[in-house]
């Protein structure tokens, strides 16, 4: 993977080279996944063990570098009990117990949501396991990345460090030192100067008279009916996300709906390697990871569309001849049905494409995989179904729709530029920090003391592999077609009340110049 990094990326590159424990944060779109992509390139290239984790499933499998939930590669399960009692689990079980004493590089992604009492567990289980109870995890190099001003953790009330940020323990700063807790700068989702200055106020809870008086702008911009395209309402919950969808979808008259469900695939084409791989997996293991997939899925279980329907793409699709390639989060309408019965979209940048089912490879098990068509209806999406996405143009609600800390600024960063924003309300007081991060933040912005450090000897490209020849492609079979299907729902959808740390730090009539 060459991608150009930046400074700062750079700087959290060589310290991963050079063995170290690193913290990596910055705003979204600076540039964290990428980084993570091209450290798991290295590792792999170089034979280390480098395991990706995440917080939830989603996230891990956008990351897409054989990525697991932190709890499951951890063997943790919800990671509630007494400590010892859960340690002694992970001692018992076998796959835990290899996880923890091969693994050489550990990376955790949105370590926001990773709690207090969840860091020290696996500290401790760490330490116990790899016999060094004098180093952080045993041993285990860590490369923990996310941003703090975003989501916080998931907590137990009952249970007050489930809520605590990882940062509060004494444990951080014996894990990372101050000069391997590094803060990305350059901004590489929005190239709109003024927009990425707005998001970082709105980010750190500093907004200026100016920029609130812009945003102020954009509130109740009327959306042109000739738009083909409709800006994506980005709301707080599914069951908003789902009555405005079915609404719009009722509107559309004269139009056949076309369903498209999931299929799941047990027999996909492998190479020889890959069939001595695969037998070493029971069929228990297989249904296991074939319902993790599933749990943690970016696309719908089904699918309802009509010609007219407003879609997002759930995928990267390099372009064809001249047309541009496809994102994640390129938004477009379905024009038409094609001849094999699939939806021919037409996106926003232009270009039309034939959308057919996609193939989400499990990158544990070979030959097993989730099939569907990538796309979702996008009059409405969640803020957390927006995650790892870059929209045109959105519809936010900025105002009494928001209840969690963060939550204003991970809506609004989901939009490419102020072109493409449209505010359905405003509520400066709305924008809620955390007291706590904004304190961490401060310190570690005066205690940063790392110097650019030059760029490492350039590394050799690798040889080109032969392509392996594959089996005749068999059908794909639904093996589940009598699954159940159950979605988890974020607590954060169920539990829209505030923290007790969370800080109105905005009044309306005095706002910083």
């Amino acid at each position: 993977m060459n991608i150009e990094l930046s400074n700062e990326q750079q700087i959290a590159y060589n310290k991963y080279i050079q063995g170290k424990n690193i913290f990596i944060t910055g705003p979204g779109g600076s540039g964290k996944s990428e980084l993570i992509r091209k450290i798991f390139e290295n590792s792999k290239k170089n034979k280390k063990k480098i395991q990706i984790t995440a917080l939830t499933g989603r996230a891990a499998l956008l990351l897409n570098c054989e990525a697991r939930t932190l709890h499951s590669w951890a063997g943790i399960g919800l990671g509630k009990g007494p400590i010892e009692q859960i340690i002694k689990k992970v001692c018992t079980n076998i796959r835990s117990l290899k996880n923890w004493k091969s693994t050489s590089v550990l990376v955790v992604d949105e370590v926001s949501m990773l709690s207090y009492k969840l860091f020290e567990l696996l500290d401790k289980i760490g330490r116990t396991i790899r016999g060094a109870s004098h180093l952080p995890f045993g041993g285990i190099q860590l490369i923990f990345t996310g941003d703090f001003f975003q989501l916080p953790p998931v907590g137990n009330r009952d249970d007050p460090e489930s809520s605590k940020f990882c940062f509060e323990s004494e444990l951080w700063n014996e894990t990372f030192d101050v000069n391997c807790q590094i803060q990305l700068k350059k901004i590489f989702r929005q190239k709109d100067d003024e927009y990425a200055k707005i998001l970082n106020q709105i980010r750190e809870g500093k907004i200026t008279r100016k920029s609130c008086d812009k945003l102020t702008e954009h509130v109740g911009r009327v959306i042109s009916p000739d738009l083909l395209i409709k800006p994506t309402k980005l709301l707080p919950t599914r069951n908003q996300v789902d009555t405005i969808n079915s609404y719009e979808m009722a509107l559309i008259e004269n139009s056949e709906t076309v369903q498209y469900q999931i299929k799941f695939c047990n027999n996909l084409p492998m190479t020889e390697d890959e069939k001595k791989l695969r037998i070493h997996f029971s069929e228990a293991e297989i249904e296991y990871e074939l319902k993790y997939m599933h749990d943690n899925m970016v696309c719908d279980d089904i699918i309802n569309i009509k010609i007219g329907a407003n879609v997002m793409c759930l995928i990267n699709i390099p372009g064809i001849d001249d047309s541009p390639m496809l994102c994640n989060g390129s938004q477009g309408v379905v024009i038409r049905i094609s001849a094999l019965g699939f939806p021919v979209v037409k996106f926003g940048n232009g270009c039309e494409r034939e959308m057919g089912p996609h193939i989400w490879l499990s990158e544990r098990i070979p030959g097993i995989g989730l099939s569907q068509i990538p796309l979702i209806l996008a009059w409405a999406i969640t803020i957390h179904k927006s995650q790892g996405s870059t929209l045109y143009a959105a519809e936010i609600d900025a105002g009494n729709g928001i209840f969690e800390c963060g939550q204003t600024y991970v809506a609004l960063s989901r939009v490419k530029s102020l072109d493409g924003l449209y505010l359905t309300s405003f509520n400066p007081s709305k924008i809620l920090v955390n007291k706590k991060v904004k304190a961490f933040y401060a310190n570690l912005n005066a205690n940063l003391n790392y110097e650019p450090e030059p760029e490492l000897e350039p590394e050799p490209e690798p040889e080109p592999k032969p392509k392996p020849e594959l089996e005749p492609e068999p059908e794909i079979k639904n093996i589940f077609s009598n699954f159940e299907y159950s979605e988890t729902v974020s607590s954060r959808e169920l539990e829209q009340e505030q923290s007790e740390v969370k800080e109105y730090e905005l009044d309306p009539d005095n706002f910083e110049q």
